[in-house]
């Protein structure tokens, strides 16, 4: 029951939130190079959703177990 509460709820999320900002990443380097350095912004928003949730998570967890 652990194991699928920690790949469907952080595992899974984690991994689509970082495949949507190098989704993003590459967009910014193709269409804006000169301005890539503004796909830090993506990053870290989607990073602190993730962290925030999975703090949220591993506090739900650590009550259970």
């Amino acid at each position: 029951m652990k194991k699928k509460l920690i790949i469907y709820n952080i595992a899974i999320p984690t991994a689509i939130g970082y495949a949507t900002f190098f989704l993003l990443f590459y967009l910014y380097q193709r269409l804006f190079f000169e301005y890539r350095w503004f796909a830090i912004i993506p990053f870290v928003i989607v990073s602190a959703i993730f962290i925030k949730d999975s703090i949220r998570e591993w506090k739900v967890i650590k009550q259970q177990g």
